[in-house]
Protein backbone atom coordinates (compact mmCIF):
# COMPACT_ATOMS: atom_id res chain seq x y z
CA UNK A 1 0.00 0.00 0.00
CA UNK A 2 1.03 3.56 -0.52
CA UNK A 3 -0.10 7.17 -0.47
CA UNK A 4 -2.05 6.46 -3.65
CA UNK A 5 -4.08 3.85 -1.77
CA UNK A 6 -4.70 6.36 1.00
CA UNK A 7 -5.86 8.95 -1.56
CA UNK A 8 -8.33 6.46 -2.99
CA UNK A 9 -9.55 5.51 0.50
CA UNK A 10 -10.26 9.10 1.52
CA UNK A 11 -11.80 9.92 -1.85
CA UNK A 12 -9.35 12.46 -3.18
CA UNK A 13 -7.86 12.39 -6.65
CA UNK A 14 -4.24 11.40 -6.88
CA UNK A 15 -1.45 11.53 -4.39
CA UNK A 16 -0.53 15.06 -3.29
CA UNK A 17 2.20 16.26 -0.99
CA UNK A 18 -0.36 16.40 1.83
CA UNK A 19 -1.51 12.82 1.20
CA UNK A 20 2.13 11.69 1.01
CA UNK A 21 2.77 13.39 4.36
CA UNK A 22 -0.28 11.78 5.96
CA UNK A 23 0.83 8.38 4.67
CA UNK A 24 4.38 8.77 5.98
CA UNK A 25 3.11 9.90 9.37
CA UNK A 26 0.63 7.02 9.58
CA UNK A 27 3.33 4.48 8.81
CA UNK A 28 5.57 6.01 11.49
CA UNK A 29 2.80 6.19 14.11
CA UNK A 30 1.70 2.60 13.58
CA UNK A 31 5.31 1.37 13.60
CA UNK A 32 5.96 3.19 16.88
CA UNK A 33 2.86 1.65 18.45
CA UNK A 34 3.51 -1.88 17.17
CA UNK A 35 7.21 -1.90 18.02
CA UNK A 36 8.54 -5.45 17.89
CA UNK A 37 5.12 -7.14 17.86
CA UNK A 38 4.44 -9.49 14.95
CA UNK A 39 1.41 -8.23 13.02
CA UNK A 40 0.17 -9.76 9.74
CA UNK A 41 0.97 -7.49 6.78
CA UNK A 42 -2.70 -7.10 5.78
CA UNK A 43 -3.70 -5.99 9.28
CA UNK A 44 -0.72 -3.62 9.49
CA UNK A 45 -1.61 -1.99 6.17
CA UNK A 46 -5.25 -1.60 7.20
CA UNK A 47 -4.14 0.08 10.42
CA UNK A 48 -1.90 2.43 8.44
CA UNK A 49 -4.78 3.34 6.10
CA UNK A 50 -7.11 4.05 9.04
CA UNK A 51 -4.53 6.25 10.76
CA UNK A 52 -3.71 8.01 7.49
CA UNK A 53 -7.40 8.74 6.93
CA UNK A 54 -7.69 10.25 10.40
CA UNK A 55 -4.70 12.49 9.72
CA UNK A 56 -6.06 13.47 6.29
CA UNK A 57 -9.50 14.41 7.58
CA UNK A 58 -8.08 16.66 10.29
CA UNK A 59 -7.26 19.17 7.56
CA UNK A 60 -10.91 19.80 6.78
CA UNK A 61 -12.18 19.92 10.34
CA UNK A 62 -13.25 22.88 12.35
CA UNK A 63 -12.89 22.52 16.10
CA UNK A 64 -12.53 18.76 15.73
CA UNK A 65 -15.78 18.30 13.81
CA UNK A 66 -16.02 17.19 10.20
CA UNK A 67 -19.12 17.23 8.07
CA UNK A 68 -19.13 14.83 5.15
CA UNK A 69 -21.62 14.64 2.30
CA UNK A 70 -24.35 12.82 4.20
CA UNK A 71 -28.08 13.23 3.65
CA UNK A 72 -28.69 14.05 7.32
CA UNK A 73 -25.69 16.44 7.42
CA UNK A 74 -24.70 15.26 10.89
CA UNK A 75 -21.21 16.21 12.04
CA UNK A 76 -18.61 13.55 12.81
CA UNK A 77 -16.01 14.10 15.52
CA UNK A 78 -12.43 13.58 14.41
CA UNK A 79 -10.39 11.55 16.88
CA UNK A 80 -7.81 13.44 18.91
CA UNK A 81 -5.46 10.46 18.80
CA UNK A 82 -5.12 9.46 15.14
CA UNK A 83 -3.98 5.95 16.12
CA UNK A 84 -7.26 5.40 18.01
CA UNK A 85 -8.83 3.86 14.90
CA UNK A 86 -6.01 1.30 14.68
CA UNK A 87 -5.98 0.14 18.31
CA UNK A 88 -8.81 -2.42 17.91
CA UNK A 89 -7.19 -3.81 14.75
CA UNK A 90 -3.81 -4.26 16.41
CA UNK A 91 -4.85 -5.18 19.97
CA UNK A 92 -4.79 -8.95 19.54
CA UNK A 93 -1.17 -8.83 18.33
CA UNK A 94 0.18 -6.54 21.02
CA UNK A 95 0.37 -9.07 23.83
CA UNK A 96 -0.89 -8.68 27.39
CA UNK A 97 -1.14 -5.21 28.89
CA UNK A 98 0.86 -4.20 31.90
CA UNK A 99 -1.03 -2.75 34.85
Amino acid sequence: MSATDLAAYVGTSGSTDFVESCWAQSVALVAAYVGEAVVPADVLKRAQIEVGAELFHRKSTKLGLAQFAMPDASPVRVLRDPVQAAYPLLARYMGPGVA
